[in-house]
């Protein structure tokens, strides 16, 4: 028998019970979506949960969909399906209503461009890394590539004595005769600074943890597999790992079970459709170095990348978050 609850009440019953499970970015982000979910209900003057229908929900897609990009509806569908399973076993919703909710396709092309790395899952990830593999190939790995935003191939180029702890810095060079050549070639060329943090980890990495090998050209790479540089695909697999949300999270947004899943593993973590590829990381920084104020082309300069490119293929700002950095300069005036 249901009992009736009002739909504020109800979410602060899921956060509540949540709250220990999930970590604390994951719950911020659950709290902002259903604020939306419970925005509509107050807006539709539903205050019943009891009375809930398939087709109210369909008029909350609707709603929701107005002004947002599909991946971002995809995402606050999610947490509300989560969000009425977790009613359903409270008896605040009639027995199955949380499988009528209508989760969007995205077409991956189309979605390509807005897939990045956010700077909450960013810190998020290195929480867990610095606490729980603090200075490993896969810490030095990702940090690397946030805090820099370089491409993962220049990333693989690094020797050890491209890192310049003293400054702290990273040089990157060309190196087209030995195996490693920069996607702009000599035009690639430049010191990146890095920040303090950043240096820390590479330090204590290459004491602790990088193994002292050489590549096929005699070259002592700075991140390295057990017997030689790592590659591509050392790379990709860990960037995939620390991605997936039950990695830093130890939830999973599928509703899979983590012992049976095939994504929950080294070598299938791609399967996650959550994880992401190193890419992500470079168009996630550039989002974040431009909503921080950073110059767009102190931002390009950087990460070896021209204006107009960077415009067309990495800034994944939305139009708002544009408007609200020229805001501060002009106020700045």
């Amino acid at each position: 028998m249901l009992e009736p609850i009002s739909p504020q009440e109800a979410v602060n019953y899921y956060l509540r019970d949540r709250a220990d499970e999930i970590a604390h970015e994951t719950h911020r982000k659950h709290d902002d979506r259903l604020k939306q979910f419970v925005a509509w209900c107050d807006e539709t003057n539903r205050t019943n949960l009891n009375e809930l229908t398939g087709r109210d929900l369909l008029t909350f897609k609707e709603w929701r969909s107005e002004g947002i990009k599909q991946i971002t509806l995809k995402n606050n569908l999610w947490t509300v399906k989560k969000f009425l399973r977790f009613c359903e076993n409270i008896d605040a919703v009639p027995p199955g209503i949380s499988e009528k909710v209508l989760i969007p396709k995205t077409d991956p092309e189309q979605e390509a461009r807005d897939v990045y790395v956010t700077k909450e899952e960013a810190n998020a990830i290195l929480d867990f890394l610095k606490k729980y593999e603090y200075a490993s190939l896969r810490h030095a790995l990702f940090i690397t590539l946030w805090k820099t935003g370089i491409r993962s191939g220049t990333l693989r180029g690094l020797d050890l004595d491209d890192f310049k702890p003293k400054i702290p810095a990273l040089e990157i060079k060309h190196r087209s005769t030995s195996g490693t050549p920069l996607k702009n070639k000599k035009r690639g060329e430049r010191e990146i600074h890095l920040t303090d943090e950043t240096a820390r980890v590479l330090t204590d990495y290459i004491e602790h943890t990088r193994s002292d090998v050489t590549d096929d050209y005699n070259r002592r790479p700075l991140f390295t597999g057990r017997t030689t540089r790592a590659g591509k695909t050392v790379i990709q697999r860990n960037i995939y790992t620390a991605t997936r949300p039950c990695f830093y999270t130890g939830e999973c947004p599928h509703d899979r079970d983590l012992q049976e899943c095939e994504a929950n593993s080294y070598s299938g973590a791609s399967k996650c459709p959550s994880s992401k590829s190193p890419h992500t990381l470079r168009r996630g920084y550039i989002t974040a170095a431009l909503n921080a104020g950073q110059p767009v082309d102190v931002t390009a300069e950087r990460t070896n990348v021209s204006r107009d490119v960077l415009d067309r293929n990495y800034d994944a700002r939305t139009n708002s978050e544009k408007r609200q950095i020229r805001r501060q300069f002009l106020e700045e005036i």
